[in-house]
C-alpha cells in the first residue's frame, strides 16, 4: 500500500459522525518534502475530494501565517458549518491578494502545504499527514522546481516554518508520517 492509499484509508475511517462539512485532509511538511505529489495522488484516487493548496494563499515569503490563518478562517471554518467558504489567491508576481475565489463544499477537502496541520488549522483536520525529507533532499527538489529563485528565501521560510512548528509538533500528532 503506497502513501496515497495510506491516506485513503484513513479518510474513510475518519468521520462517523454527521456533523456538517467535509472530511478534511491536512498535508503538511516542510519545504519540498512532497506534500504536492502526495496531495495530488489523493485527489486523483478519491472520489469527491477538492485538492486547495495553501501556496495560493501565503503572502509572499514573509506571508505564511498569513496565508494559513487566512484559510483556516476563510475556508475552513465556514466548511466545518457546511457553508462554502472563500480563498483570497495571492498574486506572488504582483504582490498582492487577488479576488475572492469561491470554495463550495465537498466530500473531501485535501489541504496541502506548510502550515496545513498548524494550530490555525487544527480545530477543522480529521486527517493529518506530516510528509518529511532530509533537508538536502528537499533543498534539491525546490531547486530543481523553482531554480535558484527561491535559494535567498529559504531561511526566511524554515524560519517561518520552524515558528509554526514550535506552537504545535505536527510530526508527533499526526495520524500519518509519510518519508520520501
Amino acid at each position: 500500500m503506497d502513501a496515497a492509499d495510506q491516506v485513503i484509508a484513513l479518510v474513510r475511517d475518519a468521520r462517523t459522525d454527521t456533523r456538517p462539512g467535509p472530511v478534511v485532509v491536512a498535508i503538511d511538511g516542510r519545504s519540498g518534502a512532497g506534500k504536492t505529489e502526495l496531495a495530488r495522488a489523493v485527489g486523483r484516487r478519491l472520489p469527491g475530494a477538492r485538492v486547495l493548496s495553501l501556496e495560493d494563499a501565503y503572502r509572499g515569503w514573509s506571508g505564511l501565517r498569513a496565508g494559513v490563518e487566512a484559510v483556516a478562517a476563510g475556508v475552513l471554518a465556514p466548511l466545518a458549518r457546511g457553508e462554502a467558504g472563500a480563498l483570497r489567491p495571492y498574486d506572488w508576481h504582483a504582490g498582492r491578494l487577488g479576488e475572492p475565489l469561491p470554495v463550495p463544499v465537498p466530500e473531501v477537502l485535501v489541504l496541502e502545504g506548510c502550515g496545513a496541520g498548524s494550530a490555525p488549522c487544527a480545530p477543522y483536520v480529521d486527517v493529518l499527514v506530516w510528509v518529511e525529507a532530509p533537508e538536502p533532499v528537499r533543498h534539491a527538489r525546490v531547486r530543481d522546481r523553482d531554480g535558484d529563485y527561491w535559494a535567498e528565501h529559504w531561511q526566511r521560510w524554515a524560519h517561518q516554518e520552524e515558528e509554526l512548528l514550535a506552537e504545535r509538533d505536527v510530526p508527533a500528532v499526526a495520524g500519518l508520517v509519510v518519508r520520501t
